[in-house]
């Protein structure tokens, strides 16, 4: 079985992470021969997988819809590699790799949507016929697939969840970036990239408040992660005479050091198709406050392996950070225990376990070559 992963990029992110754990996971099918096609530029991550053996087929190309330069590419591709399967995740690799599949007549094609779609009347019209290409498409989450089938740019017959999967690795040595004497103090975290959807602004407010009220001076935030938005946290950070308080780490490659000395985890995002971040929290044991928004209200369970808040409530954030920081040993443990037993949940195996059987029973239903 040939099987084709397009997607828009592979340097750093969440798809990013997901292509190469999948690489990695479908090393123990060699039933499945899996290629990559990278439409823009690679970077770390592909680099880091063409060293290792992977088959990575990068095409450096402007992948904003359309680009026909790109499509006439992908479909001589296809045509000549004639694999089994294409698969593609995000809107710019579902829309030119699932129409050049469908031209290039490759038996089996899957798209795949990684977070909310914000689609207008034409974008859901665009999407709603690239998808009638597709013999089924998979969400990260059941709130993805259900905003999917609302939008009516899928039928719930096509509709397949596969969450993302994460792994931890068996030993991390701390960063050397992190130089920080922790002491005594209470060490919130969050990592994510800065852009205003995550709302880190929102979980700045809440913080200085906390440390206001509880009069705690010994109390941390670090922030990994970068992007637009980083400046205006930080003024935003010496506004409130933060600076003592919070650390902004930037981007780092590898964040489990960080989240081995943390003593909790905070995700308000305004929206979530998933998490892999949050539930790489959970498999480290940190009790873990994300939103209700989306994918994580599919992860924890309120108050019992990790806290739901609501994204647009301050005082709700704040109250949940506070009960976090005065849980006890006992509580802290039972919390510990089950966040650990839920991420496990997400394990690379059940990922690709979930993909193969996907593949396998599409390739086996009779009914696909009549679509």
């Amino acid at each position: 079985m040939k099987v084709c992963r397009i997607i828009p990029a592979l340097d750093f992110g969440g798809v990013e992470q997901r292509i190469k754990l999948t690489a990695f996971g479908f090393k123990d099918h060699p039933e499945i021969q899996l290629q990559i096609v990278v439409l823009g530029k690679g970077g770390r991550i592909s680099t880091e997988l063409e060293g290792l053996g992977f088959e990575v087929h990068t095409f450096c190309e402007n992948f904003r819809i359309p680009n026909l330069r790109l499509l006439y590419r992908l479909l001589d591709f296809l045509k000549n590699q004639k694999p089994d399967i294409v698969h593609t995740s995000g809107s710019e690799a579902n829309f030119h790799g699932l129409l050049a599949a469908k031209v290039a007549k490759i038996p089996v094609r899957i798209g795949e949507e990684i977070g909310f779609p914000n689609h207008g009347i034409l974008w859901k019209m665009i999407f709603n016929l690239t998808y009638r290409t597709a013999h089924s498409v998979v969400g990260i989450s059941k709130a993805v697939v259900d905003k999917l089938v609302s939008l009516r740019e899928i039928p719930a017959k096509k509709a397949y969840v596969v969450y993302n999967p994460v792994a931890i690795p068996e030993y991390s040595e701390i960063s050397s970036i992190l130089k920080i004497d922790k002491e005594d103090n209470f060490v919130f975290m969050v990592t994510c990239r800065l852009v205003p959807i995550k709302n880190i602004d929102l979980l700045i407010r809440a913080f200085s408040e906390l440390i206001n009220e509880s009069k705690n001076t010994k109390i941390m935030l670090w922030i990994i992660g970068s992007g637009p938005e980083h400046k205006n946290l930080e003024d935003l950070c010496k506004a409130l005479d933060l600076e003592k308080h919070i650390q902004f780490f930037g981007f780092q490659k590898d964040v489990f050091p960080f989240l081995k000395q943390a003593d909790a985890f905070v995700l308000p995002s305004l929206s979530e198709g998933f998490s892999i971040s949050l539930v790489e929290a959970m498999l480290m044991g940190l009790p873990s406050i994300a939103t209700k928004v989306g994918g994580p209200s599919e992860i924890i369970e309120d108050g019992k392996n990790g806290f739901l808040i609501d994204p647009g409530d301050k005082e709700d954030l704040k109250s949940r950070m506070k009960i976090t920081l005065l849980m006890n040993s006992n509580e802290r443990n039972r919390m510990k225990e089950k966040a650990v037993k839920r991420g496990q949940f997400f394990s690379l195996n059940s990922y690709v376990g979930n993909l193969s059987d996907l593949y396998t029973g599409l390739i086996n239903d009779k009914r696909v070559g009549k679509k």
